[in-house]
């Protein structure tokens, strides 16, 4: 890890609404349980001054909606990445080797795409309890070599996971 670190949070969107009207899963809304959750995590990363820097985004409406509600408080600018909708881990990696320089970069994006790509990133040694999955509206928070042009494994240095249930009395 030469060079100066930098730090990478990884967003799933929050839980979309199945039963919405869309015609397809691009368009498919947040849920008002999402939106809350949503809200929910804005206000802790605010809280915790982990505001990000830079935000890569998925298309998805649901994605949007969510990177919305979490940078109420944010001044950070966003990029949509047609790319990031459904992405494989192959594809991930590209969008963080390819974006531009940031300290701390947020990529709000789906799964499985995401949990392969954290499971890529946390090496063996360190301890992750509670991360079978990568529900929805969690984040996960790395500190990062400064060069993402060929992320191996156990690059990251996880910081802290977030979910849902742990920011209940937020």
């Amino acid at each position: 890890m030469a060079g100066r670190l930098r730090e990478l949070m990884l967003l799933r969107h929050a839980k979309s609404d199945w039963k919405s009207d869309s015609e397809d899963d691009i368009s498919r809304p947040l849920s008002d349980k999402g939106k809350k959750h949503a809200s929910k995590l804005g206000k802790w990363l605010f809280q915790n001054q982990l505001m990000p820097d830079l935000i890569l985004a998925s298309p998805a409406i649901r994605a949007q909606q969510t990177l919305k509600r979490i940078c109420n408080e944010c001044s950070a600018s966003a990029i949509i990445v047609d790319s990031l909708y459904n992405a494989d881990i192959s594809q991930l990696r590209q969008v963080l080797a390819d974006a531009p320089f940031a300290e701390r970069i947020m990529l709000v994006g789906h799964n499985p795409g995401l949990e392969e790509l954290f499971n890529l990133l946390v090496s063996e040694q360190q301890p992750v309890e509670h991360v079978q999955l990568f529900p929805t509206c969690a984040m996960a928070h790395f500190i990062m070599p400064s060069d993402w042009s060929h992320l191996e494994a156990g690059d990251g240095k996880l910081q802290q996971f977030i979910t849902p249930k742990q920011l209940k009395n937020a």
